[in-house]
C-alpha cells in the first residue's frame, strides 16, 4: 500500500507520513534513511511481531510461555493430576478451546474425578479371612457373611463380641478381625458303671475343673 508520494528537492528531506497500525505488530520505523535524498527511493514501514504470555495451570501449578501474534499454543508439558486418597482425576480438556494468540491467555486444565475404592478385608480370629469387600472412600463397610465362630476349646466355649476396632467410613484399605468373649465352661459327661461296665449307675454332667 503506497501511503504517500512526496518530491523533495535533491538533498533534502521527505516528510514520513503516519504508519499504519496492523494488528498483531509493532510499527518499527522505516528501512531506510530519507533525511539526505539523493535519486528516487522507495521507503517502507517495517513492523516486529507483538508476543504474548500463554500461561498453563495443571493441577494447581503454573507454567508459563512466549507466542507471537498469530501462533497456535501446544501444551508442551503433563496435564497429570496427583490422586488422593478419595479420588483419580482424568483429564478432559482445557477450560476452553485452545485458539491463535491475540494476547495474554490463561488455559486451566479440567479433569473428571472417580472416587477410589478400598479392599475390606474381614478376619477371623486365626487371621484366616471370612470375607472381602470393595467399598468406595467414604461409604461405611457392612459385614454380610455369617456370624464369625470360634470353637470351643477343653475348658470354655465363646461367643462373637465384635470386631477388634470400630468399623469407620473407608479412607484406605482395612482389615477387621473378629473377637471373643469366654462363655460357660465346658461341661463333660461323666458315667459311673458298676465293676465289670454293664449297667450305667449315673449320669452326670459337670462343669470343666468341677
Amino acid at each position: 500500500e503506497t501511503l504517500k508520494t512526496q518530491t523533495v528537492v535533491e538533498g533534502g528531506a521527505a516528510t514520513a507520513p503516519t504508519a499504519p497500525t496492523v494488528a498483531g505488530y509493532d510499527f518499527a520505523g522505516w528501512d531506510k534513511a530519507f533525511d539526505n535524498v539523493t535519486g528516487d527511493i522507495t521507503v517502507k514501514a517495517v513492523y516486529t511481531v507483538k508476543t504474548f504470555t500463554i500461561t498453563w495451570v495443571v493441577d494447581g501449578k503454573s507454567t508459563s510461555e512466549t507466542y507471537n501474534y498469530g501462533a497456535t499454543p501446544t501444551f508442551k508439558g503433563t496435564t497429570d493430576k496427583a490422586a488422593t486418597a478419595q479420588y483419580t482425576y482424568t483429564f478432559k480438556g482445557w477450560d476452553k478451546a485452545i485458539a491463535k494468540v491475540t494476547g495474554n491467555a490463561t488455559y486451566t486444565a479440567q479433569y473428571t474425578q472417580t472416587v477410589n475404592k478400598y479392599t475390606i478385608t474381614w478376619n477371623n480370629y486365626d487371621g484366616k479371612p471370612l470375607a472381602t469387600d470393595t467399598v468406595a472412600y467414604g461409604e461405611t463397610p457392612v459385614y454380610t457373611g455369617a456370624t464369625p465362630v470360634k470353637p470351643a476349646d477343653a475348658t470354655t466355649t465363646y461367643t462373637f463380641a465384635g470386631w477388634d476396632k470400630t468399623i469407620a467410613k473407608v479412607t484406605g484399605n482395612a482389615t477387621y478381625t473378629a473377637t471373643f468373649t469366654a462363655g460357660d465352661a465346658v461341661t463333660y459327661t461323666i458315667t459311673f458303671v458298676d465293676e465289670d461296665g454293664t449297667t450305667v449307675l449315673k449320669t452326670e454332667n459337670v462343669a470343666y475343673g468341677a
